[in-house]
């Protein structure tokens, strides 16, 4: 070997050696799954600089059209006991939809969310896990949101041209957060859902819980201490008002879902309980009031003698599978 050629091999050797090994980005995971009679997956999403993303998609014999559940508040998890005897979901409809065939349904993880319901009153997240809690906002949940429906729109058993994303009371806001982000979203239902702002639902349900003028005003007085408190630590994580941080109330009192309705492509679908004391139904008319006037294809669902979860006075559960079948048969229709 002449003396060019062993100073060129030693000149290369020393920029091979020089370059620091490149890591290969992590793999996704998935993990089969059986629901019942309907087959699923479990996939974990690596995210750089991001808690993994995880979530749950059946997967139907055929290519079938897309349908995301967005549970509401909290850290309850979608699915308990996964891998046992004795798993079930905490979502309603989403099994026996699953089961059907017809559409490749699906559920995301909250990041940190614990793998079993905490202790302590539902929908609030005074008990959820620290890292939950340092982690929630609106836009960290709606970037989880995102990166999983895209990820699931690439699935060969995914008809990514019909998409319906079916959120409840927090997750209707995030529904319609989705609905603006995510152009491939074609249709979105928003039950128990505002239709403005959180704050203006706190508003609206002093005026209605008032037995006086002088008591309203003391009522929304407590809410106006409690937002300028917000507003002056508005990423505390450390600090709960009305069960959740700080940091998750200022990013949730900055959207307005109807507005995101209105900035969308999608057919809307709402359905709201007349007597909802959690999101007034006033909030939900003026996102359909906002809608109608500009032409929108938007249906609304009132729930007479109906609180937040949709069960009519003296009611049960099945009335509401009702309301959850006719929302299914309008996205079929359309």
């Amino acid at each position: 070997m002449n003396r060019r050629i062993q100073q060129f091999l030693a000149f290369a050797c020393g920029i091979l050696l020089a370059i620091p090994a490149i890591r290969a980005a992590p793999a996704e995971r998935q993990e089969a799954l059986a629901l019942g009679k309907a087959a699923a997956v479990r996939f974990t999403l690596p995210r750089a600089g991001a808690p993994d993303v995880r979530y749950v998609i059946s997967k139907p014999a055929h290519k079938a059209p897309l349908v995301l559940f967005v549970q509401g508040s909290g850290c309850i998890p979608p699915f308990v006991g996964l891998g046992t005897p004795h798993r079930y979901s905490t979502v309603f409809g989403f099994v026996p939809l699953a089961q059907q065939g017809a559409y490749a349904v699906m559920v995301v993880d909250k990041p940190f969310q614990p793998d079993a319901p905490p202790q302590g009153q539902p929908g609030v997240a005074t008990a959820c896990p620290a890292a939950f809690n340092a982690y929630f906002s609106y836009d960290s949940w709606l970037a989880a949101l995102r990166d999983a429906l895209r990820h699931a729109l690439a699935l060969p058993w995914v008809d990514d041209s019909r998409v319906l994303v079916f959120g409840v009371s927090e997750g209707a806001a995030m529904a319609a957060g989705l609905a603006r982000t995510v152009p491939a979203v074609t249709h979105v239902a928003l039950v128990g859902g505002t239709g403005t702002s959180q704050l203006f639902d706190f508003a609206a349900n002093a005026y209605r819980a008032g037995n006086s003028d002088d008591d309203t005003l003391a009522r929304l007085a407590d809410v106006d201490a409690t937002v300028d408190a917000i507003n002056a630590d508005p990423r505390s994580t450390g600090k709960f008002a009305w069960g959740h941080t700080y940091l998750r109330w200022s990013t949730f009192f900055a959207q307005a879902p109807g507005e995101n309705l209105v900035q969308s492509k999608a057919r809307v679908y709402l359905a709201s309980g007349m007597r909802d004391d959690s999101v007034p139904i006033l909030s939900t008319e003026v996102a359909y009031a906002r809608l109608r006037a500009l032409g929108r294809d938007v249906t609304f669902r009132r729930v007479r003698r109906a609180g937040h979860a949709l069960v009519p006075e003296g009611g049960t559960m099945a009335d509401v599978q009702k309301d959850y079948d006719a929302i299914m048969a309008w996205f079929d229709r359309r």
